[in-house]
């Protein structure tokens, strides 16, 4: 299994980054037959320019464990679009609960973006994992449970 580093941020968006070296390994999951839509609503004022991607506060968007969440891609707000929700701190696993609160906003023409508009939408989609089990996986399983 390869080990990655990941890169975050520990407490603000454009502030500290700090790194986790883990080993990690590619997995499957199946997307229920449920979801839902949550919408990315502005909870400050912000001047933006255009193509100057920015950190924006947003409402609460809690996103249960084992969900996965992608945004919509229709363009919802006529100065920009949300390419993703922001989390800082340690990465968590899809196992748990995330909470957002600030999304990445970007603008295609200047203008001022209020409390309370509507910037975009996400889908949050109810997952099951399904561990692939890989040739290297399965090796290192063999190699530690039967060791000659």
């Amino acid at each position: 299994m390869p080990k990655i580093e990941l890169v975050y941020w520990k407490d603000e968006v454009g502030g500290k980054t700090e790194r986790l070296v883990t080993e990690a390994y590619p997995y499957s999951y199946s997307a229920g037959p449920r979801g839902e839509w949550q919408m990315i609503i502005a909870s400050e004022d912000k001047e933006v320019q255009a193509n100057d991607v920015i950190s924006i506060k947003i409402e609460k968007i809690e996103v249960p464990e084992r969900a996965i969440i992608m945004p919509c891609s229709v363009m919802r707000h006529a100065l920009g679009f949300v390419p993703a929700l922001v989390g800082v701190g340690k990465p968590k696993l899809i196992e748990d609960k995330r909470v957002f609160e600030e999304a990445l906003f970007h603008p295609i023409s200047n203008g001022f973006v209020r409390r309370g508009e509507l910037l975009g939408v996400v889908n949050v989609l109810y997952a099951t994992i399904e561990r692939k089990l890989t040739k290297e996986v399965v090796e290192k399983w063999l190699g530690e449970r039967f060791r000659y």
